[in-house]
């Protein structure tokens, strides 16, 4: 590393921590503090959608997949209409005139207090998992370009990520997410067009390459239940994921709420699925470009590196000075915005559905800062042992379909179906989550079909205990697709932060 890379780096934080500052004055509510106000621009929260998705995660899990194994992850892009759709059609416009900050408030609406609590546990215990994840990610590259150990540097980047979004909240997310995005989508440019400048035959010969080694391989059609990615896997498990990971997550659903309109938040939503598809594939050709670059030159010793380090590796000693410090920029900044994006929606579903437990209501604005540094720390210490992950990819997903997968059944029975009790989606949330964890224990089970599975037993198991009962709640709760139908001509309920 040369000055010229410390300056890049330095001046990126210096300038995301600024916009934290910038938006931390006007926050009179947690309204403003986690909706924005409501008056954030589509696209603006279409960016920070996709900077979420693309996670530091991402930006080195997606090349080491790739140069480690084949295409066959992207089978799971397949269920993208059908997460548009699911999403779009029944639950956004839902939980947008409902006007609340956690979407979690909606269950308890719907059913009771239990369910509204369960799901938001169950959210806390996945994003804490995966936020040590994505904290880890940037790390390794951070730790190997600084020569500093990487649980200094995960300590670093999660606490700098922990006091801008404390300042800013849900502005300060979206505003350096989309900055952000601009970074690291430069990244990727400028990564894939050295890469293919540094191959003997460019291009052409990186395809070769790559498909003489089976690195090209997309689409697998086998029945298999075991094999972990399949084109029905991914057409059926992937669209659960996707919505589990879409419609049923407070910290991507949040930034699409922040937008002035239903339709404006589905365009948001949508967009950020598609071009976050594009991003994804770019990323993973950077992993087919790698597999060319180190094939060529065995004797730089790439072809025996570890999948998630095999970025990192090309970065640190391949990369010209100033570019090198841009990458690692690109790193921190795909890093950087998730961790931002989930801590702040951790913390609003602390403190809009658990505070008000023992304080007989929601906390302030200083109370959900605190609440921002304590989160930020807890998780920074968990990043501490990212090593243990394996593939960091293929463990993120993994933790999404094995606790979101229950939650997302809750809340398609809600808005499907009109006569289901509150015990029923109780219990139905416990079994989807019982088979769901057993699937993953004893069986050899593709971690795609655990989603599809618990959505399934939820809304089999809610229907069966409701039966022949009475629904359980009298209020004007909406749900079923009658409500979609009239709820273009209601007004919005009175805003449920505060």
């Amino acid at each position: 590393m040369l000055p010229i890379d410390y300056i890049i780096i330095i001046t990126y934080t210096v300038v995301i921590v600024g916009i934290g500052i910038a938006c931390a004055f006007g926050h009179n509510s947690l309204a403003s503090y986690f909706l924005g106000g409501r008056n954030v621009p589509w696209w603006a929260a279409t960016c920070s959608g996709i900077a979420a998705m693309v996670s530091g995660v991402a930006y080195l899990g997606a090349p080491g997949l790739a140069f480690s194994t084949n295409y066959t992850y992207q089978q799971m892009r397949l269920g993208i209409p059908i997460t548009i759709a699911v999403i779009g059609i029944v639950m956004l416009p839902i939980l947008f005139r409902l006007n609340i900050c956690s979407i979690y408030e909606y269950l308890e609406r719907r059913f009771d207090k239990r369910v509204r609590l369960l799901a938001s546990a169950l959210f806390l215990l996945s994003k804490c998992g995966f936020l040590a994840i994505v904290i880890y990610a940037p790390s390794i590259v951070v730790a190997r370009a600084l020569g500093m150990p990487l649980m200094v540097v995960a300590i670093g980047t999660g606490m700098i990520c922990a006091i801008y979004t404390m300042m800013g909240g849900i502005k300060a997310v979206v505003w350096t997410d989309t900055i952000q995005l601009g970074i690291f989508v430069t990244g990727i440019l400028v990564t894939i067009a050295i890469i293919i400048s540094r191959v003997p035959g460019g291009m052409e010969e990186v395809i070769q390459t790559a498909s003489a080694g089976g690195r090209l391989d997309l689409i697998d059609t086998s029945f298999s239940f075991t094999k972990t990615y399949t084109i029905w896997s991914g057409l059926i498990g992937g669209a659960v994921l996707l919505i589990s990971q879409y419609g049923s997550n407070q910290a991507e659903i949040q930034r699409f709420l922040t937008t002035k309109s239903v339709k404006q938040a589905n365009v948001a939503m949508a967009g950020s699925l598609i071009l976050a598809t594009v991003v994804g594939t770019c990323l993973f050709f950077i992993g087919t470009a790698l597999y060319g670059f180190y094939s060529a030159f065995p004797e730089k010793g790439g072809l025996t590196t570890l999948p998630n380090e095999i970025f990192a590796k090309f970065i640190i000693e391949e990369m010209p000075a100033g570019l090198r410090g841009l990458l690692v920029a690109a790193v921190l900044s795909a890093s950087m915005s998730a961790i931002s994006a989930i801590l702040n929606s951790i913390v609003t579903v602390v403190s809009v559905d658990f505070m008000p437990l023992w304080s007989k209501r929601s906390a302030s604005v200083r109370e959900a800062r605190v609440t921002t540094l304590i989160f930020g720390a807890v998780v920074t210490t968990l990043a501490c042992f990212g090593h243990l992950f394996g593939n960091i990819l293929e463990a993120s997903n993994h933790i999404i379909s094995l606790f979101l997968g229950s939650m997302t059944g809750v809340f398609l029975t809600g808005m499907l179906f009109r006569r289901v009790t509150p015990n029923g989606a109780f219990y139905g949330m416990l079994a989807g989550m019982a088979v769901s964890i057993s699937l993953n224990s004893f069986t050899p089970v593709s971690f795609l079909w655990l989603s599809p599975a618990s959505v399934l037993t939820t809304m089999l198991v809610a229907k069966a205990l409701s039966l022949g009962k009475p629904s359980g709640t009298q209020k004007p709760i909406p749900s079923g697709l009658l409500y979609q139908r009239r709820a273009t001509k209601t007004p919005a309920t009175q805003d449920g932060c505060d």
